[in-house]
């Protein structure tokens, strides 16, 4: 039992819905890695709608395998962990993708445990990343501008 488990499930949800954001940090089982696992992500864009997050990965390491070029490898932020406490050890911002996660989703997922969010990225380092995603060729121009990432 967690400690949030003794609050009732309307805090759990008001907690969500204030912490549920662009910026945050979030700790989940995703099963869009090769193999499935738990990752630590970041919500950097959300649809008109409201419907949809924008979401990116945060690696502990750039894989040559997937990062095969040096434009590719341009597309990762490096995050040192200091004076981030959602990183246990230096990690990367991978900027070259977008996952979509649906945030009705992320409300009931995080509503059960909102320990899931695990911390917020700085305003300098959002900036940062949505530079980056602007940047990327990797990421369609449609996408960008669904999430409000184009301009």
């Amino acid at each position: 039992m967690s400690l949030s488990d003794s609050f009732p499930a309307n805090f759990r949800q008001e907690f969500v819905q204030r912490n549920l954001k662009i910026g945050s940090v979030i700790r989940l089982y995703v099963r869009d890695t090769n193999p499935p696992k738990q990752k630590r992500f970041v919500l950097v864009g959300q649809s008109y709608d409201k419907l949809i997050f924008a979401a990116i990965f945060i690696n502990s390491e750039i894989n040559p395998n997937v990062f095969p070029t040096q434009e590719l490898r341009d597309l990762n932020l490096e995050l040192t962990a200091k004076d981030r406490p959602y990183l246990s050890h230096d990690s990367y911002a991978d900027c070259s993708s977008i996952y979509k996660r649906d945030a009705d989703w992320l409300l009931t997922i995080i509503g059960e445990d909102p320990t899931k969010i695990i911390g917020e990225v700085s305003g300098f380092d959002l900036k940062e990343i949505r530079e980056k995603i602007k940047a990327a060729r990797t990421i369609t121009p449609a996408i960008k501008k669904t999430f409000g990432l184009f301009l």
